[in-house]
Formats: C-alpha cells, structure tokens, sequence
C-alpha cells in the first residue's frame, strides 16, 4: 500500500542507524561482554507511526543480542557474536511496532579478568562433577555390598577379615559365631549355612553306622523329591571307607 503524499497524507518514513555500546550479560555472574551495537533502521508505512523508532530499533537488537550472550561465558566470545550476527544479519520487521531493522552487527569483547573467572567457574564445576560421580560410585558399590552381605552373612566375616584384619582377635570366633546366628534369622539364604553347621555339629560324634543310615535316608528323601543325581552322588559317600583321626589307624 502506497503512502499518500501532501500535507493531509501520513508524514514521509524516517530512517536511521544504530551506533551504540553497552555492557552484556554472561553466563558467569560479575563478568559481562563489551557489546558494541551497528546497523540501520527504517519506519513501515503506519497511520500510528512509533514515536522513538531508533529505541524500538535499538531494542529490538539488543534484546536479542543479550538472550543470547547470558547463556554462553566469556571464553565464547567468537561463538556469541556469530550467532547473534547470523539472526540480525537480515532485515526483521519488530513485531507490533511499524520499525524495520533493516541490518544489525555486534561486536564483542571480554576483560582477561572474565576469561579467568571463567577458567575457575570451569574448573569448579568440573571437580563438582567428578565429586558427584565418585559419591554415586561409592553409594552404588555401597549398596551392591549390602545386598550381598546380607545374602550370605559369611561374606560378611570374610569382608571384615580384608578390610580390618588388625581387629581380629582370640575373641573374635566366639563373637562371629553369636552374629553368624542373629544374621540368619533375617536372612533365609543364611540360614543354609547355620543349619549345615548343626548338621556337622550332630554328625560328627555319630557310629559309622548311624552316619551311613543317615546318608542313606537324605539319599532317598533326595531321590524323593526328584534329584536322583544328587542321591546317587550321596550314596557313593556311604561307600567311601571312613577316615579315622590323626594318628589313629582307620577301623
């Protein structure tokens, strides 16, 4: 649409440019970049023409410069300004307001002050992670070892025995045993292990005839439940000649 001309007629279109400096936000707090702001403006044809067109202008580019510079640190002064560059390098009309920009260039700068607080806020943040990483190690290694120890309660002892063996004294086996009971009450898997020490503990003092009778019956109530395998590994075991003490003769 064509703007009248004559004294009733809309006022000509102004234009303009944009020379301006000012301080822009960085990603690291107290550092900012030195932006220094160029290009050209022009007014769109409007029976409500905009009263500041250059401040529109101006703001229009330097909000879009700024979103893009708090997110990116002082050591990305390249990157900041070729990006910001690429988007104010084409003419952009300024939504809701009759200004063009017509184009746009930024440049900027950082003090060596900003490029070394950056290097620590790097460097910070990269021993923070690492911390984090090592807890989350520890605390993964820490639960697996729990799992476990509570699995099998020996583990248990045989963890303590590794990690602290300068603990280990003649009170020690009293003190494991009275553990190795309270454990298996809370965990069934451990409770195989004390009932094979029982198992021991009766057998040991039995005839050989009453051990044989023994080995026989957990053959056959084996055999019962469907593991003849297993039986027949058992009853080989009655076959076997018992062995008797050291330093007496075999029976």
């Amino acid at each position: 649409m064509r703007r009248p001309r004559g004294n009733e007629g809309w006022p000509q279109p102004r234009a303009g440019s944009l020379n301006t400096a000012c301080p822009a936000p960085t990603a690291i707090a107290g550092h900012p970049f030195h932006l220094t702001l160029t290009g050209a403006w022009e007014e769109l044809p409007s029976p409500r023409p905009h009263h500041s067109p250059a401040d529109a202008a101006t703001h229009h580019a330097l909000t879009i410069a700024r979103n893009i510079t708090s997110t990116l640190t002082p050591a990305d002064t390249l990157f900041a300004a070729a990006r910001i560059n690429t988007v104010l390098g084409q003419p952009t009309d300024i939504p809701h307001i009759p200004v063009r920009l017509t184009w746009a260039h930024v440049s900027l700068t950082c003090s060596p002050d900003a490029l070394s607080a950056t290097t620590r806020q790097q460097r910070i943040q990269y021993e923070e992670e690492q911390y984090q990483a090592e807890q989350t190690r520890r605390l993964s290694q820490a639960r697996t070892l729990q799992a476990t120890l509570m699995y099998d309660p020996s583990l248990a002892m045989a963890y303590w025995f590794a990690t602290a063996p300068h603990t280990i004294d003649k009170e020690t086996l009293p003190r494991l045993e009275q553990l190795h009971e309270r454990l298996a009450a809370y965990a069934p898997q451990g409770r195989w292990a004390l009932l094979a020490r029982m198992l021991h503990t009766f057998t040991e003092n039995l005839s050989d005839e009453a051990k044989n009778h023994l080995i026989g019956s957990a053959a056959a109530l084996i055999d019962r439940y469907g593991h003849p395998d297993i039986a027949n590994s058992i009853r080989e075991l009655r076959e076997q000649p018992p062995t008797g003490h050291p330093g007496q003769p075999t029976p």
